[in-house]
């Protein structure tokens, strides 16, 4: 594993992260159903993000995933972050 891909996969963990927080502070702010939806969505995109970190080091090559998916990946989360930021 390279730094850049070590980076992109604590990256892509992160903000997975960061989302899973922020919907779980707003399904407890409005109680909707909905967001409750996307919260366990968040929730289980953030545990894939966790595996494939993991993969690596605890030889899961099932989880495993090439660079360019990773950052796929990443960039699909920082546009969800960003959709959320806007609004």
């Amino acid at each position: 594993m390279t730094p850049i891909d070590l980076f992109l996969r604590i990256c892509l963990t992160g903000f997975s992260t960061i989302l899973v927080a922020v919907s779980i502070i707003a399904f407890r702010r409005y109680r909707e159903m909905r967001l409750a939806i996307v919260s366990i969505a968040f929730i289980l995109y953030a545990l894939l993000s966790f595996l494939v970190l993991l993969s690596e080091f605890f030889g899961l090559d099932e989880f495993s995933m090439s660079p360019y998916l990773v950052a796929l990946n990443l960039a699909i989360l920082l546009s969800l972050y960003f959709a959320l930021l806007k609004r």
